[in-house]
């Protein structure tokens, strides 16, 4: 059963991973995940998560779909709270209450809803009979029913809801009383530990939730509005939330202790004016703002979201109204951070609400340029998620791209990563037309290529004119990155546009170097058949087919070697072979390809006296140790500049497994 949903901004967002340029770089990044953005660099974090208030009932099915290490637990509950992700969010929103009435109907008196638990079925048909007398209205014929058949007042459907549930939720007054006078408490809550009384206010029952109110209470008693189900939500809650405001009158009317009213939160720390602003309900705001309640209005949750990030945060319509209410209400909380650092603003862009980012520029003076825990502005957010109007008027007030997150980056960057070009254009013509540089040397243009955007990359072509011979920070040309990403098109492409294929970085490494060292064997043959040079050392004479044996490419090893003729045989400065390479990195798979495919000799020492046996001891590289004692290298080889066999390398280093294996082969 969908009551009604409410959206709020709360946190929980998915870092986004990229090429990891060089060493340096390479703690900046995290794993990506399959939902993730095509984001290469240190994105702005992903848009936070939306909390929902749903029947479990209806939405088992989505919430194993977008949350799967989350799934809630499948028992019939009237509200749960569940956290699932925004881009995966099934948006339904009940066109009018009668549309939310008819679908608690069509849940609470399914044949399933109606069946009592540990009853026979006869009582089963009883049940039915009374729930469906209820929804009729029939009252002579309830109360024969009940006449006939007493023990009805202590049967419960499956999800622990008795007869008293259904009539509130119907707001049958008559049988509300009849069944109150039977004994039914209003107070006893079903299996979510939810009462008559938040189901007669998802109901819009006026009539009973007026009679309840109205019915003394035991001294001590809390009050029945107070009264929290599973989650910590109280009937003031779902009367915010679903905009009930004749009932949330009536409710607040009720409130005795104002002290301790602001108390009134669920489990996650919301009051119901989050609620009401979360749903965008205006009216229900102003009802709980009455300064005899004492709701601060900047009060936080355990994310430290404020009402006002909430209706920011709103996909409903008229959220606009609460923002302006709320933040004429309390001016400083506009510029009040969440967990995560981020304000309304940020929260207003991320759920691509622009008429709340207008009113928050133009009527409340919000500043423009707030940073979030990443030093990210609005401007970040908009740029990468491509939001051109939000966009506009984020420099109409004066935000500027000059602005860098902690990782140093420009908005620019992040939008030329998403390939959204009229964006890029705008902000760059912001900046005077130039093209920007991050923290590392790299233009929106190489983020581009990064990114594998061959839009974004024609675009800057045809507009910008990039120089051919600009290198970031580490040397690395377009052509280096493009190769490095294993982007076959833009290689192609970059290479007919003129860049160089000989360039090298700071390491002497060529482009054809990164392609073999990432495994992007169409872009080696690419490289290679255009006449770049396969034998070619880097600044310590590392070939190719070292980055390949490096990198744990044996498939690129294997094509460059039987396909495209590339030796393996080659020494670099310290006068190891490429099989020293594989036994130093661990790759078995490296080892096979140069033993079986090329004359690579498997006794070869470098200028320490150490084959490839002798490190990969030392490393610690059992399935490399084993393979290379089936294809015969030297047991006992000695290093006279080392004095060390490859078994006293394996037993200095701690690696007993090597030294049994060794042991067990003399």
């Amino acid at each position: 059963m969908t009551v009604d949903q409410s959206c709020i901004v709360l946190e929980g967002a998915k870092k986004h991973s990229g090429v990891a340029i060089s060493k340096n770089a390479v703690k900046r990044f995290a794993k990506r995940t399959d939902d993730d953005d095509e984001m290469t660099r240190c994105n702005v974090q992903e848009i936070s998560q939306f909390h929902f208030l749903e029947q479990v009932d209806c939405v088992l099915a989505n919430f194993q779909a977008c949350e799967p290490h989350k799934v809630p637990k499948p028992i019939p509950t009237l509200l749960v709270i569940r956290i699932i992700e925004f881009d995966d969010v099934d948006k339904h929103i009940p066109e009018s209450d009668g549309e939310v009435k008819f679908l608690q109907c069509q849940d609470l008196c399914s044949d399933d809803e109606c069946i009592p638990t540990s009853t026979s079925t006869m009582s089963s048909n009883y049940f039915a009979e009374a729930i469906s007398a209820i929804c009729e209205n029939d009252v002579t014929a309830f109360e024969k029913l009940l006449k006939q058949h007493p023990q009805l007042t202590d049967s419960r459907s499956r999800g622990g809801r008795s007869l008293l549930t259904f009539a509130v939720l119907h707001d049958r007054l008559r049988v509300v009383q009849l069944l109150h006078k039977k004994g039914q408490q209003f107070s006893d809550g079903d299996d979510n530990g939810d009462t008559a009384i938040h189901w007669a206010t998802v109901g819009d029952a006026r009539k009973s939730v007026k009679y309840i109110l109205s019915l003394p209470r035991a001294t001590g008693e809390m009050q029945w509005i107070l009264l929290k189900d599973r989650q910590g939500i109280t009937p003031i809650h779902l009367a915010a939330m679903l905009g009930r405001t004749k009932i949330l009158k009536m409710f607040t009317a009720a409130v005795t202790d104002y002290d301790n009213f602001y108390q009134c939160v669920d489990r996650i720390g919301q009051s119901p004016l989050h609620y009401a602003a979360s749903c965008a309900r205006a009216e229900c705001c102003e009802i709980l703002l009455d300064e005899r309640l004492g709701l601060p209005i900047d009060q936080k949750d355990n994310n430290r979201h404020t009402p006002l990030m909430c209706a920011a945060a709103s996909s409903y319509p008229g959220a606009e109204e609460c923002v302006r209410l709320l933040g004429r209400r309390k001016s400083y909380s506009i510029t009040a951070r969440n967990n995560r650092g981020r304000t309304a603003l940020h929260l207003a862009i991320m759920s691509c609400n622009s008429t709340v980012v207008d009113v928050l520029l133009n009527e409340l003076a919000c500043p423009p340029e707030t940073f979030d825990n990443d030093a990210r502005t609005p401007l970040h957010y908009a740029a990468q998620r491509g939001q051109l109007d939000i966009v506009e008027k984020l420099l109409a007030v004066n935000a500027r791209n000059a602005t860098r997150d902690c990782f140093g980056v420009s908005p620019a960057h992040y939008a030329a990563q998403g390939g959204h070009r009229r964006v890029v254009s705008r902000i760059l013509a912001s900046a005077g037309g130039m093209d920007q540089y991050d923290s590392d040397g790299r233009s929106c243009f190489m983020w581009a290529v990064i990114a594998d955007q061959e839009d974004m990359v024609c675009h800057f072509l045809a507009n910008f004119e990039p120089d051919r011979s600009y290198r970031d920070k580490y040397g690395y040309t377009v052509l280096h990155h493009a190769a490095q990403v294993g982007s076959l098109r833009l290689v192609k492409l970059l290479v007919k546009e003129g860049w160089n294929i000989h360039d090298v970085d700071h390491a002497n490494a060529t482009p054809l170097h990164l392609a073999a060292g990432k495994g992007c064997t169409d872009v080696v043959r690419l490289l290679i058949m255009v006449g770049a040079n396969g034998e070619q050392g880097d600044s310590q004479g590392r070939t190719p087919i070292f980055y390949a044996c490096l990198g744990g490419q044996a498939h690129t090893l294997k094509v460059m070697i039987s396909e495209l003729n590339c030796k393996a045989s080659h020494t670099d400065k310290l006068g190891r072979t490429a099989l020293h390479c594989a036994a130093f990195a661990g790759f078995t798979a490296c080892i096979e390809v140069l033993l079986d495919e090329s004359d690579c000799p498997i006794y070869k020492e470098d200028v320490d006296q150490l084959t490839a046996l002798h490190i990969a001891c030392e490393r610690g590289k059992y399935d490399c140790v084993k393979h290379l004692l089936q294809c015969g290298a030297a047991v006992n080889a000695l290093s006279k500049v080392e004095d060390a066999t490859p078994l006293s390398c394996a037993q200095v280093n701690g690696h007993q497994q090597v030294f049994r294996i060794r042991t067990n082969h003399v």
